[in-house]
């Protein structure tokens, strides 16, 4: 079970690395990226940052990569906000509940549309 110390920090976490990504780097890898949760370690030691982007493919892994080139920088600033110790090690991921969450929809949508069925729950003809 989590704590509500780790759940407040990871919402802190969340808010201090978006406005860190939206104001602080200028990379422009890095322009259409969402930092959707973290998972910190019960130890404080490693947490693990799940991003969406808009891009995909290439585009995708070089988000990435500027954001694997710019934890140091990431990881210093974060520390002074938040007034930590010891900022644990970062490790970004891409978040793939999101899109499978987006494919679930975009898949009853279609089963909805060749049933005929409308949003309020009638059928087409009825």
């Amino acid at each position: 079970m989590k704590s509500r110390r780790l759940e407040r920090l990871a919402s802190q976490f969340v808010r201090e690395i978006s406005d860190i990504l939206k104001r602080k780097l200028s990379d422009p890898r890095l322009q259409w990226i969402t930092v959707t949760r973290v998972c910190i370690a019960p130890d404080l030691k490693a947490v693990k940052i799940y991003i969406q982007t808009l891009d995909t493919g290439e585009k995708h892994g070089q988000a990435l990569q500027a954001l694997k080139h710019a934890t140091g920088y990431i990881r210093h600033e974060l520390g002074q906000r938040l007034k930590l110790r010891v900022v644990p090690e970062m490790q970004f991921l891409p978040d793939v509940v999101g899109e499978q969450t987006a494919k679930v929809f975009r898949i009853l949508e279609d089963l909805n549309s060749e049933r005929g069925w409308h949003d309020d729950g009638t059928t087409s003809g009825a």
